[in-house]
């Protein structure tokens, strides 16, 4: 009777144990981020800042400012990142030449947020443009993130 009732104690140490030995192993893996790799998560804090911000005509009027001040931060972060040739590398195999995609994703990036910071940053900014503005925004991402972008597994 006694046991049954240790078995869950002494394999729940053991699985403690295991894990306070093999932890910090695995987690150094994900610890280890490429200059890329902290740029692009500094381009989606910005990116949140802009989505939630042109949500509705609402939210747009209290944060154009905001809007305006983050698509100045990515049109700086996307100069930042189109020297580093990370992602060329990593490119999928379907991408003919990589850097030139790489180089023309980067001016894409960098031409529409300048645009957004342009309509977003007046005084009477309209709603209805800075959402097109910011449209053109994320198709310049996923556009590069369906070449350029690794999965979490690691394959292209």
């Amino acid at each position: 009777m006694n046991r049954k009732w240790l078995a869950f104690p002494l394999s729940a140490g053991v699985l403690i144990v295991l894990g306070i030995v093999a932890g910090p192993g695995l987690l150094k893996a994900d610890d280890e981020e490429t200059p890329l790799g902290k740029i692009m998560e500094k381009v989606n804090k910005h990116n949140s800042t802009i989505l939630k911000g042109t949500r509705n005509k609402v939210n747009f009027v209290k944060s154009h400012k905001d809007v305006s001040k983050s698509a100045k931060e990515i049109v700086e972060l996307a100069k930042e990142a189109k020297p580093i040739k990370d992602a060329v590398k990593k490119a999928k195999k379907e991408v003919g030449d990589p850097q030139k995609k790489w180089d023309e994703y980067m001016d894409e990036l960098i031409k529409t947020s300048e645009k957004l910071v342009q309509v977003s940053g007046k005084p009477n900014a309209v709603y209805d443009d800075a959402k097109k503005a910011f449209g053109a925004v994320k198709k310049a991402c996923a556009d590069c993130h369906s070449d350029f972008r690794v999965d979490a597994e690691g394959s292209p």
